[in-house]
């Protein structure tokens, strides 16, 4: 599965530096990513599935810690579906990438031992792509 770790010092604060994060759900993303797409965005309530989970390891027990997630484009496209080949096309520039909204996760701030102790769900998480929404949406 996939894993964030920070390896060594290298600048970093000893809070952080053997952080590490583990995918939940792992074979369920690489399903979707198999098929063309990484999530689906829910009618009802805009909520992303697969839910974004992970196991931290690797915290100070006893440090605070606060986890967000932020979204940032992996390239200037804008992508629809072409249902007749079941896959993603290219369609044109996106629109200039606007600044970014974090989601806080509601648990936050945490002790290392609270955030390690069980898999972290950003399940509250809704997206959006209205500029102007003033929800909480990310």
């Amino acid at each position: 599965g996939w894993a964030g770790e920070g390896q060594g010092s290298g600048g970093k604060s000893r809070h952080v530096c053997h952080a590490a994060a583990r995918l939940e759900m792992g074979s369920l993303w690489e399903e979707f990513n198999r098929l063309g797409t990484e999530m689906i965005v829910t009618k009802a309530g805009r909520r992303m599935f697969p839910t974004f989970q992970v196991k931290l390891s690797g915290l100070d027990p006893l440090a605070d810690y606060v986890l967000l997630m932020d979204f940032i484009p992996l390239d200037d496209k804008r992508y629809r579906y072409a249902f007749h080949s079941s896959s993603w096309l290219a369609a044109g520039r996106a629109d200039p990438a606007a600044p970014g909204r974090v989601h806080f996760h509601p648990d936050s701030p945490a002790k290392g031992a609270q955030w390690m102790r069980q898999i972290v769900s950003f399940d509250k998480l809704k997206l959006t792509n209205n500029l102007l929404d003033d929800n909480g949406h990310v």
